[in-house]
């Protein structure tokens, strides 16, 4: 929602209006996936985040 409305902190007053569309998007994108058949096979790469080498080597270094 950030993204979209340019806001990145609500205040008082949008903070209704913002929550709700989350809400609404976090609702929709529930239901897609699970409309969605599962994948029929796993994606080819690892998101470098996830790799557990290199997980590893970020939690050393804090």
């Amino acid at each position: 929602m950030r993204k979209v409305s340019g806001i990145t902190h609500p205040s008082a007053a949008t903070a209704e209006a913002f929550e709700a569309a989350v809400a609404e998007v976090t609702a929709t994108t529930t239901r897609l996936l699970d409309a969605l058949p599962p994948r029929r096979q796993p994606p080819k790469t690892v998101p470098p985040l996830r790799r557990p080498d290199v997980a590893a080597r970020l939690a050393g270094s804090r």
